[in-house]
């Protein structure tokens, strides 16, 4: 199962320019295989696309389904953020 991270107040769903298996750039959801991995890089990637309130930020295991709707639900689009509440209910928002 994929693991996420998930901002612990905002609900908002970690997302960046990431590369798929065909070494193109696409905007979407990251995740990781398993957990220690996710804790290991959480750092790393949040600094990498401007998060400073780390701390907030937790993992989450998501099923590979709900992973490829939060990726369906951004449209490839940077301007889209991506958040789901405490109920599972997935939402976005656009900047601009």
């Amino acid at each position: 199962m994929p693991y996420v991270l998930r901002h612990a107040q905002s609900g908002q769903i970690a997302t960046g320019i990431l590369r798929n298996g065909y070494n193109l750039d696409y905007y979407g959801t990251k995740w990781w295989d398993d957990e220690e991995e996710a804790e290991a890089e959480r750092e790393t990637f949040l600094s990498s696309v401007g998060v400073t309130d780390v701390p907030f930020w937790h993992i989450l295991k998501v099923d590979e389904n709900r992973l490829k709707i939060f990726n369906v639900k951004l449209k490839n689009d940077p301007s889209r953020r991506l958040f789901m509440d405490k109920e599972g209910v997935v939402t976005v928002t656009t900047n601009g």
